[in-house]
């Protein structure tokens, strides 16, 4: 255990395990209040899985400017039709609710800033409730240099730092970046995305007296007279007069975990190798429910080398390059099977589908296709060139011979290009309806004659395999609406709490928008350091 503040006694109020933005929150809101707080993170550095994340929250009325939403009956309808009748009433409420009151107490207390996407839709706007704009929101930028000399307790970010509205509204795709601009970000020491998010938070806690620890993975919880009262450590134990909150992560990194409860196959992930489901096994063990387990934040990753967190390759999410005219997905038959600019959550569900005849998955491998137009415009991953292609990019001069080199029906790959280039020409897609959503074209070319359709027919042709995966699970200790962990008879456990990736998500079914992982775990959060401490005080 390393101290980066400096080391508190052994007794504090709270116990935060897990250093991301929800455990982070629940930290502030309890040090807010007066509490002695000490978070506890496993990994060497700060962050989490938040630090190299996005960023985004989806926070209906956030009460920012340009958010457009003026009650909160449609988020609810869009809610209700996304889930399809499989989330909590009174959890839905209270996120809603709860989201414009966390983004207030951030601003009352120096935390996190932040400010609107305009344009980014809800991922399913055409839906009931559904919004073009205004939900989602990012951290404002964030200067390193006001954490001192802490700064490089907080996880890096391999990525340049770009802001997520700069990305999708601005510029697009990697070759589109401004380099200089980037560059005079890293000499400042500027943070983006997951990083802005977690920065301020750190700053916040520490500017109230709060502890942080890294190297401090928590093993067990200490329960007295069926009251949780504290954690063990490998360094000794931490005793919580108030309680104890949850907030480790999901469990995509436990290969166990996954094969027992999951849907489908986790073979890419984008997160820190720590999420292994400490904080629900540990919950478990002392009575906890779990619930939605067989669920994760599905993506659409591949594998470009030199990514890495701890020693451990990472993959990395597809989003604008499937989207975007002259590229296409297709599976080992060389056929399409789906909208490839869907969202990424709805996607990886479709990679995962199961064909009972050949007692397989049905769309892996898939394949992004691409012809030279496409990579000479938008570029994949900053390959700009198929004259000197990467070598995790696979090049070929004519399509069968591509077919070839990736082991796809080389038949069905002619046939799947010819017809998607007659619809295309015409601005088209009768087969799966890319393009007609507007999500769709908000991850396309606003400047092409069509935002997601154009042929590919300029060779050489590319093929960048890309598979099933998860940046996160989205089950784990069924809470109340207060962040309380329940047991299997719905009671609360006294003295613990959980919120996160560590706690069911509040909306477990659907994919609302960008940010639906951490603005809902986040006000969870903020309702469990509330709660902690009214019961811990009730009780003491």
């Amino acid at each position: 255990m390393r101290w980066v503040t400096e080391e508190p006694t052994r007794e504090v109020d709270v116990v935060v395990a897990g250093s991301g933005a929800a455990g982070l929150t629940a930290a502030l809101v309890a040090a807010d209040s007066g509490a002695r707080v000490s978070v506890l993170e496993k990994s060497a550095v700060l962050g989490g899985t938040s630090a190299i994340s996005g960023g985004m929250l989806w926070i209906p009325q956030s009460g920012l400017p340009h958010g457009t939403e003026r009650d909160l009956a449609a988020a609810r309808q869009y809610v209700d039709h996304i889930t399809k009748g499989r989330a909590s009433a009174s959890m839905v409420d209270r996120h809603l609710g709860r989201g414009p009151a966390m983004i207030e107490f951030f601003t009352r207390v120096g935390g996190p800033e932040f400010t609107v996407v305009p344009g980014f839709p809800d991922y399913h706007a055409e839906f009931p409730g559904g919004a073009p704009g205004g939900r989602s929101i990012e951290p404002e930028l964030y200067e390193m240099q006001r954490l001192n000399g802490i700064a490089d307790a907080i996880r890096a970010d391999p990525r340049p730092p770009f802001r997520q509205q700069e990305y999708f509204e601005f510029w697009g795709t990697y070759g589109r970046f401004p380099q200089d601009l980037l560059d005079q970000r890293e000499l400042d020491k500027v943070a983006t995305r997951g990083r802005a998010l977690v920065g301020p938070l750190v700053e916040a806690i520490v500017a109230r007296d709060g502890a942080l620890a890294v190297d401090a993975p928590v093993e067990r919880l200490i329960v007295d007279d069926a009251r949780v009262i504290g954690v063990r450590t490998g360094a000794g134990d931490v005793m919580a007069r108030y309680g104890v909150v949850l907030a480790c992560g999901g469990f995509e990194w436990n290969a166990d975990m996954c094969n027992r409860f999951l849907s489908g196959p986790v073979r890419a992930r984008c997160s820190p190798p720590t999420m292994v489901g400490d904080g629900i096994r540990m919950a478990m063990a002392v009575g906890s429910d779990v619930s939605a387990m067989n669920e994760a934040w599905w993506g659409v990753m591949a594998d470009i080398p030199g990514l890495e967190a701890d020693g451990e390759p990472l993959q990395t999410m597809t989003t604008v390059e499937r989207s975007l005219p002259g590229s296409i997905l297709v599976n080992r038959t060389g056929r399409r099977f789906a909208n490839e600019a869907t969202s990424y959550g709805a996607l990886g569900k479709v990679l995962a589908a199961f064909d009972a005849n050949q007692y397989g998955y049905s769309n892996l491998p898939a394949f992004l296709i691409a012809d030279a137009r496409h990579v000479k415009r938008y570029g994949i991953f900053g390959a700009s060139s198929l004259d000197d292609a990467p070598e995790w990019l696979n090049v070929a001069d004519t399509l069968a011979a591509l077919a070839a080199k990736i082991d796809v029906n080389a038949d069905g790959l002619a046939e799947t290009v010819e017809r998607f280039n007659h619809y295309a020409n015409e601005g088209l897609d009768p087969d799966f309806h890319r393009g007609e959503h507007l999500y769709d074209r908000y991850l396309g070319d606003g400047n092409a004659p069509h935002p997601n359709l154009a042929p590919l027919d300029t060779p050489p042709f590319a093929a960048l395999e890309v598979t099933c995966g998860a940046f996160g699970t989205r089950g784990g200790v069924r809470t109340d609406e207060f962040g309380r962990a329940l047991t299997p008879f719905s009671e609360p456990i006294p003295g613990l709490f959980a919120a996160g990736n560590n706690a069911a998500h509040p909306i477990p079914f659907g994919y609302m928008g960008a940010g639906s992982t951490l603005g809902p775990g986040m006000t969870m959060a903020y309702a469990a350091g509330q709660t902690i401490l009214g019961d811990g005080r009730r009780a003491a």
